[in-house]
């Protein structure tokens, strides 16, 4: 597939700051909107209408939507990438997405469990097609001697767009379509603020056969020995987003049931937590992706972040008070920060197809971050009541995510692209 590129993106060496200012300000939205229902007001609703088996309706209904999320952002992404309207391939995705995850998040902040799972699954499919074509504009718009840097921003995004969350939440308590809806709307327009800030890549409509399921299914079709940095690059983040996705999904009944929170208390506690937790993080994602681009390796920080996050979910397992939770909480964080702002910038440069198929096969890879959103809550169970006993056992289940973050620094070390 061939593209035609706007004249003055083709003579430029370097993408604008402009651009780069509103695709990080997207992107921070987009983790406000799509992270926070998981992390706090998904368990909080759960924990308002289905307070006698809250822990299994939350992974019931977070695997529901993380399996359509694994399916929704590589489709999007196969399709964005297919796109031959004048707008571009990339926008409309970007605007059509974000209104059907709003609509989601309003279903979710009226019903009861059977309406939260439509509408949490609406708001994976709007989002991860957001998702899809927002971060195909790395490789479509950004030099790669930018991407360290655009990345570490990115990066920087995943701690503000948090606690910028929580914060929106905790100032909406008592108003449950406030505490869903704020961040949906603050998406909206970053994404219009971002859609006027760039001309699109506009794909050749002769170029792009007449679709057909049999040639979609071969398109994915995918043989890890022919990629196998991408391959290595995959596993790694999927082990990763194993230990991340064990903790967001669980932290908030940690704090309830091993702190002795309540359910009142719990918002303010995670946005203490994550002002300090999130100025670390925000500082370890820029200086990461400034520093790999300087000394272009990439390798070294992914792993070290990982072996990294894996010793703070530790400090956590043992935690039995504030102090120890916050502590963990902080040296997951600048593990984090490292981890996503370097891992983004390496897989922009594994891909099988970057110039053709960028966003699908960023969709492939992100299967690596939403197939454990599925996986982590049915697992979980079997960590929390381990032998049988009848209270939930954090300690197992925290070592266990540790366990997953270490694998995720081990299958990075064999990626030979890129240092």
């Amino acid at each position: 597939m061939t593209t035609l590129t706007s004249p003055a993106h083709a003579s430029s060496p370097h993408a604008s700051w402009a651009l780069i200012f509103t695709i990080v300000l997207a992107y921070w939205a987009l983790t406000m909107a799509l992270l926070t229902p998981p992390m706090m007001t998904i368990a909080l609703r759960v924990a308002e209408i289905a307070p006698q088996n809250k822990e299994s309706t939350l992974g019931l209904l977070l695997g529901i939507g993380a399996i359509v999320a694994i399916f929704a952002n590589p489709v999007a992404g196969y399709f964005s990438d297919r796109t031959v309207t004048r707008f571009g391939r990339r926008k409309s995705w970007m605007v059509a997405g974000g209104l059907i995850g709003f609509f989601g998040l309003w279903l979710i902040s009226i019903g009861g469990v059977n309406t939260m799972i439509v509408g949490w699954c609406l708001t994976q499919l709007g989002m991860n097609a957001v998702a899809a074509a927002l971060m195909a504009l790395l490789p479509d718009q950004i030099p790669e001697g930018q991407r360290g840097m655009v990345s570490g921003a990115i990066g920087m995004c995943v701690p503000a767009g948090i606690i910028s969350g929580f914060a929106l939440v905790n100032a909406a308590q008592g108003h449950a379509q406030l505490m869903f809806l704020l961040a949906p709307a603050i998406l909206l327009v970053t994404i219009a603020m971002l859609c006027m800030s760039y001309t699109d890549k506009v794909t050749d409509p002769a170029t792009v056969a007449p679709f057909s399921l049999g040639q979609m299914l071969r398109d994915f079709a995918f043989n890890p020995m022919a990629f196998p940095d991408f391959t290595w690059a995959f596993l790694s983040r999927l082990f990763f987003f194993f230990a991340l996705a064990t903790f967001l999904g669980y932290q908030v009944f940690f704090l309830m049931d091993r702190l002795g929170y309540s359910a009142a208390e719990v918002p303010g506690i995670m946005v203490k937590v994550n002002l300090i937790a999130s100025a670390i993080q925000i500082a370890s994602s820029f200086l990461s992706g400034w520093l790999s681009d300087i000394i272009g390796r990439r390798k070294i920080f992914i792993w070290t972040s990982a072996v990294l996050y894996g010793v703070g979910l530790l400090i956590i397992a043992r935690a039995t008070n504030y102090d120890a939770f916050l502590l963990g909480a902080c040296v997951m964080s600048l593990s984090f920060g490292v981890y996503f702002a370097v891992d983004v910038a390496l897989v922009t440069e594994v891909l099988p197809d970057a110039k053709n198929n960028a966003a699908k096969d960023l969709g492939v890879m992100n299967v690596a971050g939403t197939l454990p959103q599925t996986l982590a809550p049915a697992i979980a169970p079997l960590f929390l009541f381990a032998g049988g006993q009848t209270t939930p056992d954090y300690s197992v289940l925290f070592t266990a995510a540790a366990v997953y973050a270490v694998l995720g620094a081990v299958t990075i070390i064999p990626i030979r692209k890129v240092r």
